[in-house]
């Protein structure tokens, strides 16, 4: 019984923290309010969240054989633990909540240029079906949108 609360701790703790991390991301985007657009600093990006590092060489591997033209690289739970202090460093309630098992090991997906993200993450999506994560940090095609 004790270890169905853990799991749920657990799968809940993940579920925070990809929440704060997609609001993070979106924040690195600047609206430009004269002129009504929209600016990304940051590349599109397509990320698979896994539970554990050991997934991360052979999911690479994965998206490498099948994305050739697409760009990848990883962080490990421990690295994403990191940027997630280095982030929230002025909220320290946030950071309380933070655990290094509690992050993903992810593979960070950018496509190629002038090639549809939205078009990236529904291959990855089909390839790494859960318990793995697909997230989604699009901000080009959000542009249309504003």
């Amino acid at each position: 019984m004790r270890t169905k609360y853990v799991v749920m701790a657990v799968a809940l703790g993940v579920a925070a923290v990809v929440g704060i991390g997609l609001m993070v991301w979106s924040s690195v985007t600047t609206s430009t309010r004269a002129t009504g657009t929209q600016r990304c600093l940051k590349p599109d990006e397509v990320d698979i969240y896994l539970h554990t590092d050991d997934e991360l060489s052979q999911a690479q591997a994965k998206v490498r054989a099948s994305h050739p033209d697409a760009e990848s690289d990883t962080q490990t739970k421990q690295q994403s633990y990191e940027e997630f202090l280095q982030l929230f460093k002025d909220q320290p309630d946030v950071l309380r909540t933070a655990r290094p098992e509690a992050m993903p090991a992810v593979v960070k997906v950018r496509p190629e240029p002038g090639a549809s993200a939205s078009a990236l993450g529904d291959a990855l999506a089909q390839e790494f079906p859960p318990p793995a994560e697909i997230h989604r940090l699009i901000c080009s095609e959000l542009q249309g949108s504003h």
